[in-house]
């Protein structure tokens, strides 16, 4: 019952959300009808014909259909009653054909505004629902269970369609022979009181299915990720047999799934034809007209699929319920994490950007910043220094609205970030990743990314910013070389400058570079601190650094230790002084 109530529900939302293209369906349903039932009462003028040729003893529907043969000069023989047959099943078969062209269009149609708006709404969300969130959920919903939802919109709609069918294909046996048609509907039913308890178990397959479906997708997209580290520990057989346990986990519960799909056609349909062979010798045995009892046979053969498959699409629909669950729980997830919009456009920085008494903790976690207070002024670099875990990258996080802190604000130019509109404020900051990520698309494309209507002048100059338009000139390609995914046909200097490039060709009012030179061999180290030298002259610029030779010309030093500044001050101030934090670790480092 619950069942019935979730399949009720999803219709009533589809529905409420497109009604024109299910009014259409709606109205090729009833055509069909009325084509399906004339080509069943096309049968009896046939069978007359057949019995008795000279049509002594006709019935009330041969009779009629020979007065409409009569306005068009139409003689009454076997061809003409045959050809009019053949002519409504075929146009019957042909509105079949465009009902299911309207179903699947309904399906996709729906499936694409369902995968538009779940990407809008994931999109909106703070950046702690997809860092909450299991990647493998994520990519298996949108990948697959997607899909599957779409065979449940379709199979729902079929349903619906077929429901029609099969009332409309029952009324004319019903009026013809009711006694047969009812006893054939009975024994049907009584046939088909076991497929229906296996609604239950579809149910529970459907939801370890897509379960299992989260886990193997997760595997996955985790091995794939981390196939560097995989081939440089030796540990590809590790990788390979723990995907190919979570995929034969998934396969199990699929087979199962899929073969009880399979049983309802395979076994209630030849059950199906017995009802309505044992009606049909019922009814001969208790005296009825033949030709009558043939049309009521016809109609019950075409009865007895529909039964056959609404009784599968019903189980189906059940298999395919926990996909759109999870879908709704993803959806609900992503609204509960909605990012805050505030109406204030950003346009330019004029003062800095402020935190203020700062406190953030992550889920579960021990506090991550502390009460911090921490300026960076416009037209000027600040520098963000401090071991692994002293919540330098939190820091970033923060300035990007990423995150929200537990406790003070965070102010653009006096205001709260939070009544900004998040789009326009990073529409104006370049972001310079520690894991620098670059499109498998050419080094041109992916420039374009971050500001897609920069000429080419304007390419070229941010190359040059970067450092990277030397080594840019002598590819293959030049600026259309294919990158590779995630850069991998490039060097790791290569790669951070053109992502330098892409950060600076939107021309930032805040630029942020989090770790840009971490991963570097020194000469790629040289070129990135030189494009950085260069920047500071007219950019407001955000470094968190680890190797510090990238920060001499830094304005504003912060040293950090367990989320807290515990040193700040010039660069040329803290590390001429020999009792600074500073000097120790540049000593440290040389």
């Amino acid at each position: 019952m619950l069942q019935l109530q979730k399949i009720i529900l999803i219709f009533k939302e589809f529905f409420r959300e497109n009604p024109r293209y299910f009014l259409i369906l709606f109205s090729l349903l009833l055509f069909e009808g009325i084509v399906a039932a004339s080509s069943v009462l096309a049968v009896i003028p046939l069978a007359d014909f057949l019995l008795d040729p000279g049509l002594n003893n006709p019935s009330t529907v041969t009779l009629f259909i020979q007065k409409k043969f009569l306005l068009f000069d139409i003689p009454s023989n076997f061809w003409s009653f045959g050809i009019f047959f053949a002519f409504l099943n075929l146009l019957n078969g042909a509105l079949k054909v465009l009902i299911r062209f309207a179903i699947l269009n309904i399906k996709y149609l729906i499936v694409r505004n369902l995968l538009s708006d779940t990407l809008e709404k994931f999109f909106n969300t703070k950046w702690s629902f997809f860092s909450g969130e299991s990647q493998g959920k994520i990519l298996n919903t949108m990948n697959k269970e997607l899909i599957t939802v779409g065979d449940t919109i379709g199979a729902i709609a079929t349903q619906f369609s077929q429901f029609i069918q099969f009332f409309i294909y029952l009324s004319i046996p019903l009026w013809l022979n009711a006694s047969m048609t009812i006893t054939a509907i009975v024994i049907a039913f009584i046939f088909g009181a076991f497929f229906l308890r296996l609604n239950k178990y579809s149910y529970k397959l459907g939801k370890m299915d897509t379960e299992t479906s989260n886990i193997a997708m997760g595997v996955l997209s985790e091995i794939l990720q981390s196939a560097r580290i995989i081939l440089g520990f030796g540990k590809q057989n590790d990788a390979r047999f723990k995907y190919i346990n979570a995929f034969d986990a998934h396969m199990n519960v699929s087979i199962k799934s899929q073969v009880l799909n399979a049983i309802v056609p395979n076994f209630f349909k030849p059950l199906g034809i017995l009802a309505t062979v044992i009606a049909f010798g019922i009814a001969l045995n208790l005296g009825s007209h033949i030709p009558e009892l043939t049309a009521v046979l016809w109609s019950l053969l075409n009865i007895m699929p529909i039964l056959s498959t609404l009784l599968q699409t019903n189980i189906s629909i059940n298999n395919f319920i926990p996909s759109y669950e999870q879908l709704l729980f993803l959806r609900k997830r992503a609204n509960e994490h909605k990012e805050i919009e505030g109406n204030i456009i950003f346009k330019e920085l004029i003062e800095g950007v402020r935190l203020d008494n700062v406190c953030f903790s992550y889920v579960d976690n021990k506090t991550t910043i502390s009460n911090l207070d921490l300026f960076i002024a416009k037209g000027k670099v600040t520098a963000l220094v401090g071991e692994s875990g002293s919540g330098k990258s939190t820091i970033t996080d923060l300035v990007l609205g990423l995150q929200k802190p537990n406790e003070g604000l965070v102010n653009i130019d006096g205001i709260s970030l939070n009544n900004y509109n998040q789009e326009s404020f990073r529409k104006r900051v370049g972001y310079v990743p520690q894991e620098t990520i670059l499109f498998n698309s050419s080094v041109r494309e992916n420039l374009l990314w971050s500001s897609s209507s920069s000429s080419e002048e304007d390419i070229w100059e941010a190359l040059e910013a970067a450092n990277a338009g030397l080594f840019v000139r002598h590819l293959p390609q030049g600026l259309d070389t294919i990158v590779g995914d995630r850069g991998t046909r490039m060097s790791g200097g290569q790669t951070q400058r053109i992502a330098l490039a892409r950060a600076l060709l939107r021309k930032p009012e805040l630029l942020i570079l989090d770790e840009a030179t971490s991963a570097l061999d020194d000469e790629s180290e040289r070129l990135i601190k030189e494009s950085i030298e260069g920047l500071s002259k007219n950019t407001t610029i955000l470094i968190v650094a680890h190797r510090l030779s990238t920060i001499k010309n830094a304005d504003q030093v912060y040293i950090m230790q367990n989320g807290r500044i515990i040193e700040s001050g010039s660069y040329r101030e803290l590390s001429s002084k020999n009792t600074s934090l500073l000097f120790s670790m540049l000593t440290r480092q040389t």
